[in-house]
């Protein structure tokens, strides 16, 4: 089966008010000019919910606990399971831009946020390397993708439990 293929049935599969695949989607677009990765990443709202409670021991839903306590456990939540690394394998910091719920989906039974982040990469994308795992930890079935924009070049990544780091450079 081909990427586009596979690409196609997971973002089809958002669309179905309950979800059975777990997933989330990213983009990532190599901004050279100011060399950043600026990235937006999709998630299921109950998935995210779900793991903040777990990480934080206490309740955390959109909408009743303060946003920026909601967002300081986001940010958390972030900084441990999408990581990019440099050539010597340093975790790069990763800086937060803000998070919004996605207007379309509110009306469905799985409502969706985007989170927006960058990572300035003074030496450009050689050597790095970036492993999204998030809610791997949650379930077993989580596939996360990534497409990375580099000008007209585009890169479709796949990240599921157990999968390694993945080369940004291709």
């Amino acid at each position: 089966m081909t990427w586009r293929a596979i690409i196609f049935l997971l973002w089809a599969a958002m669309g179905v008010q309950a979800h059975s695949l777990h997933q989330s989607t990213a983009e990532a677009d190599w901004n050279a000019e100011a060399q950043k990765l600026e990235v937006s990443l999709t998630v299921f709202v109950n998935d995210l919910e779900l793991a903040l409670m777990r990480q934080s021991e206490r309740e955390m839903r959109v909408g009743k606990t303060a946003k920026e306590v909601f967002d300081a456990q986001a940010r958390l939540y972030l900084s441990k399971c999408f990581v990019v690394t440099d050539a010597t394998g340093q975790r790069i910091k990763i800086e937060w831009i803000g998070c919004e719920l996605d207007a379309s989906t509110q009306k469905f039974a799985e409502p969706t946020m985007t989170w927006f982040f960058e990572i300035t990469l003074p030496l450009g994308l050689k050597g790095v390397s970036v492993w999204n795992g998030v809610f791997c930890d949650l379930f077993a079935d989580e596939v996360n993708l990534l497409l990375l924009r580099k000008g007209s070049e585009k890169i479709q990544m796949l990240f599921q439990k157990g999968t390694a780091a993945q080369n940004l450079k291709s």
